[in-house]
């Protein structure tokens, strides 16, 4: 059929019992030589058309049939042989055999596409029999006998072109019937697509009016809320949001949101599950309004997050618990230097005392005579020789020794106690589990209590040099994590330098303190003289359990901890700067208003 569409079909059937008839015909439709330019002049006056620019005679094939049946036969083969006929001439009378009227009906039932011309003389049959037996059809056409050549032409020349229209039509009516199958079918997927998808979901889907109705819910959510199936749980969630939320202060905070943003992604909230139990979600839901633009609801889905909230809670007190322990560890790695440093005075309050009660021992029989005198003058009864054994107690207890060094050792006893009292103070504030909020803190008095802490890691190896800003204002931390972030890089500061002037006697580095307001920002800058960070492991610093020392002397946690703790809980930033073989600048910035 498609070739057939291709160009024009000009075969034409032509039933009849007379042979001149036949002749007539192909006379008419396929002249030759003078035959055809007759015809041409005829058509031309006919069509208003000049005889030279009309084109070339269409090129008719005419086949010939001498009875009805055996016309059916020659409709039937060409039509099982994809090249039907697109008309055909038909003559009323043809004894012995079929009608016209007889033989039409038999080649529409073969061909319903046929366009037939009945060619009749008044004394066959009335219009009225012929309708009574053929009905009304636009693939009839009535020619009376005797017809003239310009009918035959013009009826040929129409009927072919009606006959290719309506193949065309119906080609095109086909295309589109399959169109529409192949987009339905598509369509169908894509319902069942959704539909599976909609079912088989993992997380709850939900469509719901302003009002709180529950307009559609999958498996998932009716499972989330404890509904044995979602049919169930619309038909009784009234106000789905009401029934489902715990807290009254999100559930208006969700929609206010909705109305300004129109989506709200994973917002978590609590709900309670028909069972009365209480989960976690997280919701995503989106303004929609419906195809007439009238009903607007909105549609989402709702995920159980229960598990992960559990686990956010677990994992801050594992963090909680890390740090505490990173702390205690830190303290215990310093003990043995801690316990050196308030040995030290110790030491020399201890020798003070016990020269102090020696003093005291030898002023006792000096103390004594003294009462002697006192109680001698009293009764006016002193003598030479009590003044004289008052002079030589005087005088082996060493008076004047006595007088000099006994304040002397009392002064070196109290500033042994006091820096005593300095390092105990420092440690408890240092090892202190802190508080779980913020609270202010003096910047400048944070880094001198890790200075003391930490004095046996560097005091060996390097002076430190402080450069503290008078009048800085205090920032909001939680002071136990901060002082954990100092002494990881003041000890980090101290194994760099460390380990280059391992080796040479009386070399000693420097390391350099400094604190100032920048801006919005307290800064704090702490360098060394340490061999510098290789450009190789620059991106690596703050990687958790990664360090360059060897075993035992680090965990590679020091750094890590004192990123996040600066970066994600206090909201500043934690920066260096390092030159290979000149040392490392860490840099430490806290936002002095961090709402703002």
């Amino acid at each position: 059929m498609s070739e057939l569409l291709a160009q024009t079909n000009h075969r034409i059937l032509v039933i009849d019992d007379n042979r001149s008839i036949h002749d007539d015909f192909h006379k008419v439709l396929c002249p030759r030589g003078n035959d055809a330019s007759g015809l041409d002049e005829v058509e031309a006056s006919l069509f208003g058309t000049p005889v030279d620019s009309k084109p070339a005679a269409t090129p008719y094939r005419i086949d010939s049939a001498y009875q009805g049946k055996e016309g059916l036969d020659m409709i039937k083969q060409a039509r099982d042989s994809q090249a039907p006929y697109a008309m055909a001439f038909v003559d009323v009378r043809m004894p012995p055999g079929w009608d016209g009227i007889e033989t039409t009906e038999r080649l529409w039932q073969a061909d319903p596409d046929l366009q037939v011309v009945i060619c009749t003389a008044y004394s066959d049959y009335s219009w009225s029999e012929m309708m009574a037996r053929l009905g009304l059809s636009d693939s009839l056409v009535i020619l009376k006998k005797p017809f003239d050549q310009v009918e035959v032409l013009q009826l040929a020349t129409s009927l072919t072109r009606k006959w290719q229209l309506l193949q065309e039509s119906k080609n095109q009516v086909a295309n589109l019937e399959k169109l529409v199958a192949l987009r339905s079918n598509q369509v169908v997927q894509e319902q069942e697509k959704l539909k599976a998808i909609f079912d088989n979901s993992p997380e709850g889907i939900f469509q719901i009016t302003p009002a709180g109705r529950l307009l559609s819910a999958n498996p998932a959510l009716a499972l989330l809320c404890g509904y044995p199936s979602a049919p169930q749980m619309i038909a009784e969630s009234t106000d789905f949001p009401a029934q489902m939320g715990i807290d009254a202060s999100l559930r208006a905070e969700l929609r206010e949101r909705l109305k300004i943003d129109n989506c709200v992604r994973d917002f978590q909230t609590q709900i309670r599950v028909r069972d009365g139990t209480q989960k976690w979600v997280s919701i995503t839901a989106c303004k929609v309004a419906s195809k007439d633009c009238i009903q607007m609801f909105y549609q989402g889905f709702m995920v159980d997050i229960t598990a992960r909230k559990e686990a956010e809670r677990e994992k801050s007190l594992m963090e909680v618990h890390l740090r505490q322990a990173q702390k205690l560890e830190s303290v215990g790695q310093l003990a043995a230097g801690i316990a050196h440093e308030i040995n030290t005075p110790i030491q020399y309050i201890g020798d003070n005392v016990r020269f102090v009660e020696e003093a005291l021992s030898d002023m006792s029989p000096l103390l004594t005579e003294y009462q002697n005198l006192e109680s001698a003058a009293r009764e006016q009864a002193v003598t030479p020789e009590l003044l004289a054994r008052v002079r030589a107690a005087g005088q082996k207890a060493d008076i004047d020794y006595l007088k000099r060094e006994i304040p002397g050792a009392i002064r070196q006893s109290l500033e042994g106690l006091g820096h005593v009292a300095g390092i105990v103070r420092a440690m408890k504030e240092f090892s202190h589990p802190g508080r779980a909020e913020k609270m202010p803190v003096d910047v400048n008095h944070a880094i001198e209590t890790t200075l003391t802490v930490a004095r046996n890691e560097w005091k060996y190896v390097a002076d430190v040099i402080t450069d503290l800003a008078p009048n800085l204002p205090q920032v909001p931390c939680l002071p136990g994590d901060f002082n954990q972030v100092l002494l990881n890089i003041i000890v980090n500061a101290a194994h760099a330098i460390s380990d280059v002037v391992k080796g040479h006697e009386g070399r000693r580095g420097v390391i350099k303190i400094s604190t100032r307001q920048a801006g919005a920002s307290v800064e704090i800058k702490i360098s060394d003289t340490g061999a510098g960070i290789a450009e190789s492991i620059r991106n690596r610093v703050f990687e958790p359990f990664f360090t360059t020392k060897e075993v035992g002397r680090g965990t590679g946690q020091g750094l890590a901890i004192a990123y996040n703790t600066i970066v994600k809980k206090h909201g500043g930033e934690l920066t260096f700067e390092t030159e290979v073989g000149k040392g490392t600048q860490f840099i430490i910035r806290l936002p002095i208003n961090p709402s703002a």
